[in-house]
C-alpha cells in the first residue's frame, strides 16, 4: 500500500507513534463476503446473538469501540436502480444499529459503541431521545458518527419525494441539528435537576429545567428535552468528511475524525483550523483511518486468503459502492472503457476528489479492482503491524478502524493475532483505562472525565449543578455570540 506523502507541516513534527493507539472495529451489520461458505456475516443482520458474539470478541482484544457503518437507503446510483445492489447483496439488507446497543451493552462491560446516525431526515427532538436512551442504558458507552448522508434515493424515500439537498445545504442543516442536540441534552436539564425525593414527592426540580426555544432555518423546538442527563451528558462526537464544509464542521465539533487514507496529509491543517478558528487544543482532535487486514500465519497464507476473497466478490458490487459514495454512475461504460470523471456530483466530494488524483481516465475495470483492494493490508500479523506502526510514526494519526471481509474469521484473526502483536509493541492497550467506565473515559485514557474536554466549543453549554436559570441564560447568550462570531470568521 502506497502511503501518501506527508506535508511539510508533518515533516516538522517529532515522528513517534502514539501509544496506545485507538482501535476500532467496523461493521455494517450486513452481509460481507456472503458467497464464501465459511462466512456468517448475514446473521449480523438478523440474529442478535451473532452481534453479541461480535461485540464480545472485540472486547476480548480490549478494542475501544465497535463502529457501526450505516446507510438509510439503497445504494442505487449505479444503473439508477436498486437491482444490482440487491443481486450482489451490497449494503443489503440493513438494520438500525441503535436498536442493538442495549443488548450489546448488557453482554459486555467496557467496549464502546459508535453509531453512524444521519441528520438528513430525522427530527432532532426525537433523535435526542433515542441517542440519550442508548447512553443511559449502556452506562455511557455511546458515540455518534455525525453524517449528513449522500445517497440520492433518500430524497425519494425519506423526504416525501423532495429532491435530495445539495452538499453544502446538508451541512448547514447538520450544523443546526447539532446545535439543537447540544441545547436539548446539555442546556435544558441542570446536572442536579433530578431530585428523586420520595418523601417530598419531587422527582425533578422544575426550576432546574428550561425551554430551549430554538427557532432556526430548519427546525423549531421548544424543549426541554424528555430524557434526564446521561452518564456522558453528550455522546462522543465522531465525524467523517474532508470536503471544505466537512473539515469546518469537524474542526468545530468532532472529538474523533475518520479520515480517508488518501487524505492523511490534511490532518495538521484540520488541527490548525480547530485551534485558530475555534480555540481548541489541537491534540484533543483524534484521527483514525480505515484498514482492512487480511492475516495469515505466513505471508503466503494471507495472500491465498485474499485471492479467495477476490474470487467471491462480484465486481459490479464494487461499482455499486463507488456510485453510492461518489454519486457517479458507471453503469453506462463497458469494462474496458476509459472513465472521465464529472466536475461535480452531489455525493461525497472528497471521494470524487481522491479518484481524480489517482489516475487520469482509468477504465471501469480498473476502478472496480481499485475499490476491491482499497486500504487492504495482506500479510502476517507482524508484517501488518510493521505497516501500521510506520503510518503511526509518519503521520499524526491516533488509531485505526479495522474493517473485515469475512465473519467471523477476519475478526478472529484481528483479535487473536494482530492486536496481540500491537500490544507486544506497546501500540495497543492491554486493559481498559476506566473499567466499567464511559466511552469518553476509555477513549481519552482519562478515568473520571466523562464529559467533553474544556477546550470544546460546546463545553460551556452544559448547565451545571447549583447555577440558577437566570445566571445560566446570561452565560449562554455570551457563549452563543462568541460561537456565531467564530463561525463567520
Amino acid at each position: 500500500m502506497t502511503v501518501p506523502e506527508a506535508s511539510d507541516a508533518l515533516d516538522q513534527t517529532i515522528k513517534t507513534p502514539k501509544k496506545p493507539l485507538i482501535l476500532s472495529v467496523a461493521t455494517k451489520l450486513t452481509s460481507i463476503n456472503w458467497r464464501d461458505p465459511t462466512d456468517r456475516s448475514r446473521e449480523l443482520s438478523r440474529d442478535i446473538n451473532e452481534i453479541i458474539n461480535f461485540a464480545q470478541l472485540a472486547e476480548q482484544a480490549k478494542i475501544h469501540n465497535i463502529f457501526f457503518v450505516d446507510h438509510l437507503s439503497w445504494f442505487d446510483v449505479y444503473g439508477d436502480s436498486h437491482a444490482t445492489a440487491a443481486r450482489t447483496g451490497f449494503n443489503a439488507t440493513r438494520i438500525d444499529p441503535l436498536t442493538t446497543i442495549s443488548a450489546l451493552a448488557s453482554h459486555t462491560k467496557n467496549i464502546g459503541f459508535i453509531s453512524t446516525l444521519s441528520t438528513v431526515s430525522e427530527h432532532p427532538y426525537h433523535f435526542a431521545r433515542r441517542v440519550a436512551s442508548a447512553d443511559l442504558l449502556s452506562g455511557g458507552r455511546i458515540g455518534w458518527n455525525v453524517v449528513s448522508s449522500y445517497i440520492p434515493s433518500i430524497g425519494k424515500n425519506l423526504l416525501n419525494g423532495e429532491p435530495f439537498p445539495e452538499h453544502d445545504e446538508r451541512y448547514a442543516k447538520t450544523t443546526e441539528f447539532l446545535d439543537v442536540l447540544y441545547a436539548l441534552l446539555l442546556s435544558s436539564w441542570r446536572d442536579d435537576a433530578v431530585v428523586y425525593d420520595k418523601e417530598a414527592g419531587i422527582f425533578a426540580n422544575p426550576d432546574a429545567l428550561r425551554e430551549i426555544n430554538h427557532e432556526g432555518k430548519f427546525f423549531k423546538v421548544k424543549g426541554p428535552g424528555i430524557t434526564e442527563p446521561t452518564p456522558q451528558r453528550f455522546p462522543l462526537i465522531t465525524q467523517a468528511g474532508t470536503s471544505k464544509r466537512g473539515v469546518e464542521f469537524a474542526a468545530e465539533n468532532a472529538e474523533l475524525i475518520y479520515i480517508g487514507f488518501d487524505f492523511l496529509p490534511k490532518i495538521p491543517d484540520i488541527r490548525k483550523l480547530a485551534h485558530e478558528k475555534f480555540g481548541r487544543d489541537p491534540s484533543s482532535l483524534k484521527f483514525f483511518t480505515r484498514i482492512v487486514p487480511v492475516i495469515g500465519e505466513t505471508h503466503e497464507e494471507a495472500v491465498a486468503k485474499f485471492e479467495v476473497y477476490k474470487k467471491s466478490v462480484d465486481p459490479e458490487s464494487n461499482l455499486v459502492s463507488l456510485g453510492g459514495v461518489t454519486g457517479f454512475d458507471l453503469s453506462g461504460y463497458d469494462w474496458d472503457d476509459q472513465v472521465e470523471f464529472p466536475d461535480h456530483t452531489n455525493g461525497i466530494q472528497s471521494s470524487l476528489e481522491g479518484l481524480k488524483k489517482r489516475k487520469l481516465a482509468p477504465t471501469k475495470k480498473e476502478l472496480a479492482d481499485k475499490q476491491l483492494e482499497s486500504a487492504k493490508y495482506v500479510g502476517t500479523a507482524q508484517e501488518i503491524a510493521d505497516q501500521l506502526e510506520q503510518i503511526a510514526t509518519d503521520y499524526d494519526i491516533d488509531g485505526f478502524n479495522f474493517a473485515i471481509n469475512n465473519y467471523p474469521e477476519s475478526l478472529e484473526d484481528i483479535v487473536h493475532y494482530l492486536v496481540p502483536e500491537l500490544q507486544r509493541r506497546g501500540l495497543a492497550q492491554t486493559e481498559y483505562a476506566a473499567p466499567d467506565g464511559t466511552l469518553r473515559e476509555n477513549f481519552n485514557n482519562k478515568p473520571g472525565q466523562s464529559f467533553l474536554s474544556g477546550d470544546h466549543p460546546a463545553y460551556s453549554l452544559r448547565w451545571r449543578s447549583g447555577v440558577s436559570k437566570e445566571q445560566f441564560e446570561q452565560e449562554l447568550e455570551i457563549f452563543k455570540k462568541l460561537r456565531d462570531e467564530r463561525r463567520k470568521a
